[in-house]
């Protein structure tokens, strides 16, 4: 129970089937000028994130970073914070979970990658053995207690 629980906790390294999603900027280039279409929002990652959630997925991380229950994604200026970390494109996620159920969640006509893909470059390839790591922040509570 003990291990199941650090599992969930996100305090145990996991390995196992699954799918990385990377998500990046389109480049153009017109009239001799250079940009991009758009940038990646934090709103973006959040809905591949519960995407890829309601799919199944057992564990999740982007760029490293463990995603756990307490977990922020957010803007910060050009940035995305993760875990207190300032992330900017490319994004890579990690999900362990049937590679089938999770890729088929993400491919939707009319889903996620198909609305996002308009304006980001979206690559979902499966894996056999991927590798998420442990949260590394803090967890303390100071107002939340057990209920005796």
């Amino acid at each position: 129970d003990l291990e199941r629980a650090r599992i969930l906790a996100g305090l145990t390294e996991l390995e196992g089937p699954g799918v990385i999603v990377t998500v990046d900027l389109i480049p153009y280039q017109d009239w001799g000028e250079t940009g991009i279409i758009r940038n990646v929002y934090h709103e973006d990652l959040l809905m591949l994130v519960n995407e890829l959630n309601a799919a199944g997925a057992e564990a999740l991380a982007i760029n490293g970073e463990r995603i756990i229950s307490t977990t922020e994604i957010r803007s910060a200026g050009d940035y995305i914070v993760i875990n207190t970390n300032r992330y900017s494109a490319p994004f890579e996620i990690k999900a362990l979970g049937n590679p089938d159920t999770l890729e088929a969640s993400l491919k939707l006509l009319g889903g996620v990658v198909d609305t996002l893909g308009e304006e980001l470059q979206i690559k979902i390839h499966r894996e056999s053995n991927i590798h998420i790591p442990k949260f590394n922040g803090p967890l303390q509570y100071e107002y939340a207690v057990p209920v005796q």
